[in-house]
C-alpha cells in the first residue's frame, strides 16, 4: 500500500466536502447526501484495487462519535436560555420527546409485521430511525429566520440526545428483562447526570480559563471526548455533560452568579466561546466528511435494489412525516411551514444502529433501510427549503412593488 495515495485521498476528501458545502448553500441539497454518494463511488473504484481494500467498518463509530460531540456542541453555543426563549425551548423540547416517542409506535408495528421481529426487538430497531439528525439540520437551516431555525436546532439537538437514552432504555429492558427497574434506573441516572453535569460544565470553563498553554486545541478536544467517554461507562448520559457545557459557557450571566461571578469577566467569556465555536465547527467538519464518506463505502448496493428494502422504507419515510405534520399541527402554530419539511435521519440513525449488540442483530432486516431513510428525508428536507426560498422570494417582490 502506497502511504502517499491515502494522505492525497484524505486530502481530497476534506476539499470536496468543502465544494459540497459550497454547493449545499446554493442549492440547499444536504452536503452529507454528497458525501455518502462520493463514498459509494470510491467504495466502487477501490474494488479494482484490492490493496486498498480494507475493512473501514470498525472507524465509522469512532468518527461518529467524536463528531456528535462536537456537532452537540456546536448547536449548544448557538442557544441563549433566557426567559423570552423559554417557551421555544419548552416547545422544541415536546416536540422532540413527542416526536422520537409517535416514531417508533409508528415504525415499530412496520417491522413487526413485515420483517417478522418481536416487539422488543422493533422497538429497538425503530429509536435510531425515529430521532431527527442534528448533524444534517445545522448547517442547513442557516437561511431560516430566527424564531424557526433556533426552533430546529433546539430540537435536532435535544432528539439526539433523547433518541440515545429512549434506545439505551429499551436496550435496558430487551436485556435484563425489567421494564420497572429499567425505567426506575433511567430517572435516576437521568436525575443524576444533569447534576454532574452541571458541576463539570462550571469546572470545564474554570480550567479552560486557567489554561495559558499555546497549544490548546487538542487539550479540549481530548478533554470533551473524555468527559463522553467516562459518562457512558459510568452509565450517564455523556451528551447532556457536553451540551451542559456549551449552554453554560453560552449563557455564563445564568449559571456564574453569586461566588462565581466574580471568577471571570465578560471578555474572557467571549474569547473562550470564541474558541470553542472555532473548534467545534472546524473538527465537526473534518469529522462529518469523513464519518458519511466512510458509511457510503460499507453500503452494499444491491441492498438498495431490493423491492422489500424500498417499501419499508417508503413505509418508514411515511410514518415520519405523518407523525411531524400532527405534532406541528398540534404544539405548533407560530412557526413557518419549512418546519414540516424538517426531520432528516442521518449521523445519530446510523451511530445507534450500529450499536445494536450482536446477539440482537436481526436477520430479517436489511442495513439499505438506513440509508434509503436518510435520502428520502433529506430530499423531502430540500424540496422544502428550495420552496421556502422561493416563495420568500416571491413575497418580497410582492412587497417592493
Amino acid at each position: 500500500m502506497d502511504y502517499n495515495i491515502v494522505i492525497v485521498s484524505l486530502s481530497i476528501c476534506i476539499v470536496l466536502s468543502y465544494f459540497f458545502n459550497e454547493i449545499a448553500k446554493r442549492t440547499n441539497i444536504p452536503s452529507v447526501l454528497m458525501l455518502i454518494v462520493a463514498g459509494i463511488i470510491l467504495g466502487q473504484v477501490l474494488k479494482f484495487f484490492p490493496e486498498y481494500n480494507v475493512d473501514f467498518f470498525p472507524s465509522l463509530k469512532i468518527l461518529g462519535t467524536i463528531g456528535l460531540i462536537m456537532i452537540v456542541l456546536e448547536g449548544a453555543l448557538d442557544l441563549e436560555l433566557t426567559k423570552e426563549k423559554s417557551g421555544l425551548i419548552g416547545k422544541a423540547t415536546l416536540l422532540a420527546v413527542l416526536g422520537i416517542i409517535g416514531s417508533i409506535l409508528f415504525i415499530a408495528p412496520i417491522f413487526h409485521f413485515l420483517l417478522n421481529m418481536d416487539i422488543g426487538l422493533s422497538l429497538l430497531y425503530a429509536t435510531p430511525l425515529a430521532v431527527i439528525s442534528s448533524a444534517i439540520v445545522l448547517p442547513s437551516v442557516v437561511s431560516l429566520n430566527e424564531y424557526d431555525k433556533e426552533l430546529l436546532i433546539y430540537e435536532s439537538c435535544i432528539s439526539d440526545i433523547i433518541g440515545i437514552m429512549v434506545f439505551n432504555l429499551i436496550l435496558s429492558i430487551m436485556q435484563t428483562q425489567e421494564v420497572r427497574g429499567s425505567i426506575s434506573d433511567f430517572g435516576i441516572e437521568f436525575l443524576i447526570t444533569v447534576a454532574v453535569s452541571f458541576v463539570i460544565g462550571i469546572g470545564l470553563v474554570l480550567l479552560f480559563k486557567f489554561l495559558n498553554a499555546k497549544v490548546k486545541l487538542f487539550f479540549f478536544i481530548s478533554i470533551l471526548i473524555l468527559i463522553y467517554a467516562l459518562g457512558k461507562m459510568i452509565h450517564l448520559s455523556p451528551l447532556v455533560m457536553i451540551l451542559m457545557f456549551g449552554l453554560i459557557l453560552k449563557n455564563h450571566k445564568l449559571f456564574f452568579i453569586g461566588p462565581l461571578k466574580n471568577l471571570m469577566n465578560r471578555m474572557e467569556f467571549k474569547k473562550m466561546e470564541k474558541d470553542f465555536h472555532i473548534i467545534s465547527r472546524e473538527t465537526a467538519f473534518v469529522l462529518r466528511t469523513f464519518f458519511f464518506i466512510v458509511f457510503g463505502l460499507t453500503i452494499n448496493l444491491l441492498s438498495l435494489i431490493n423491492f422489500e428494502v424500498i417499501i419499508i422504507s417508503l413505509m418508514v419515510f411515511i410514518s415520519i412525516y405523518l407523525v411531524r405534520i400532527v405534532l406541528l399541527r398540534i404544539f405548533e402554530k407560530e412557526g413557518s411551514p419549512i418546519l414540516a419539511y424538517v426531520a432528516p435521519r442521518g449521523l445519530i440513525t446510523i451511530l445507534l444502529f450500529y450499536s445494536i449488540p450482536k446477539d440482537l442483530l436481526s436477520e430479517t432486516f436489511q442495513p439499505g433501510v438506513l440509508l434509503w431513510v436518510i435520502i428520502l428525508t433529506s430530499i423531502y428536507m430540500t424540496y422544502g427549503l428550495i420552496k421556502h426560498v422561493k416563495e420568500a422570494e416571491i413575497e418580497h417582490e410582492v412587497d417592493s412593488h
